[in-house]
């Protein structure tokens, strides 16, 4: 299935796809690509990540979301040198990619490539040219400067979390939660945010012009991850900690996530993400309000966790060790 909201590509692609030996279904958008995806199954998609209704981005999680990526490939065509935080949570399902313009014989060779593959499931890939995968080029090399890294401020850390700890801040608004973290990722440390606001609010307001932004929302976008998919949502953390170790995540928005599941749901994708800040000695922060949870739900979610009560004027200002 090409999908392409330039009716010249879909055409010249359609034909090259057929002159391979391969039936080409075509979709000009990407809601016609979603329902052309659930009802044809096609065995790979040629997917466009600029277009004007649902973006190719929004369109692959949705087919993630709903379990096809399972079953269909997806090779995303593209303009973009860079794909940036675009892709994350989606690195596990994208087959390849082949940047515009590309030769009829450049893109002939990737799809027989991808349809001859003896492979049933569909494996990690590589963006073309370069050979590392989506957290290498995210986070670089340990002793160089990672792109995704706020620029280092000169001055000392304000807040020294501990390595392999998780920290439940107590608070109704994520305001402490976000001062922390800010300090953290502006002192040669990864980060990764997971929030209910709008990642450009976010960036604006506490000047995180790099960090890769999660947005927890319902709502279709480049970078967002749907509530009710809390599996996908954990996978995406942990695949951050295993790969950037010592760094820094922090998740605002778990009321959001109770509401849209429910608690013990919530609170097993947290004790999953705290045993791998554990293991990998990343640094966890989570934006809670108590006065949305009782008091067993409270109790459960601090348990193994590091308090900062953030309601309490003189225990908010204390650097914490």
């Amino acid at each position: 299935m090409v999908v392409d909201d330039n009716p010249d590509v879909l055409a010249i692609v359609s034909e090259l796809v057929a002159a391979s030996g391969y039936q080409a279904i075509t979709a000009s958008g990407g809601k016609e690509a979603i329902e052309k995806a659930k009802s044809e199954l096609p065995n790979l998609i040629l997917l466009d990540i600029n277009m004007p209704d649902i973006d190719g981005w929004s369109v692959l999680r949705n087919l993630k979301e709903e379990g096809l990526t399972n079953k269909i490939k997806v090779m995303m065509l593209t303009a973009y040198t860079d794909i940036g935080t675009d892709i994350f949570g989606l690195q596990d399902v994208v087959s390849g990619y082949v940047r515009k313009p590309f030769s009829n014989t450049e893109l002939s060779d990737k799809i027989k490539e991808l349809l001859e593959t003896e492979e049933v499931t569909i494996r990690p890939s590589t963006p073309e040219p370069e050979k590392k995968g989506f957290f290498d080029r995210l986070l670089g090399k340990k002793k160089e400067t990672p792109g995704g890294m706020e620029k280092a401020q000169k001055t000392a850390m304000k807040f020294e979390l501990r390595k392999g700890y998780g920290y439940i801040v107590k608070e109704t608004k994520p305001e402490k939660s976000f001062e922390i973290f800010v300090d953290q990722v502006t002192h040669n440390l990864q980060g990764l945010c997971i929030t209910r606001e709008h990642p450009g609010i976010i960036r604006k307001k506490w000047g995180l012009e790099k960090t890769p932004i999660i947005w927890l929302s319902n709502q279709l976008g480049r970078v967002y991850v749907n509530p009710t998919n809390i599996g996908i949502l954990s996978d995406t953390i942990i695949r951050f900690i295993e790969k950037s170790g010592d760094s820094v995540v922090m998740i605002d928005g778990i009321e959001f996530l109770i509401v849209n599941n429910d608690f013990e749901k919530v609170l097993r994708m947290v004790h999953h993400i705290a045993e791998a800040t554990m293991e990998y000695k990343c640094r966890l922060i989570i934006s809670v309000d108590p006065r949305t949870l009782d008091i067993r739900q409270m109790a459960l979610l601090e348990r193994n966790m590091e308090i900062i009560d953030a309601m309490v004027p003189q225990n908010a200002a204390k650097p914490i060790r």
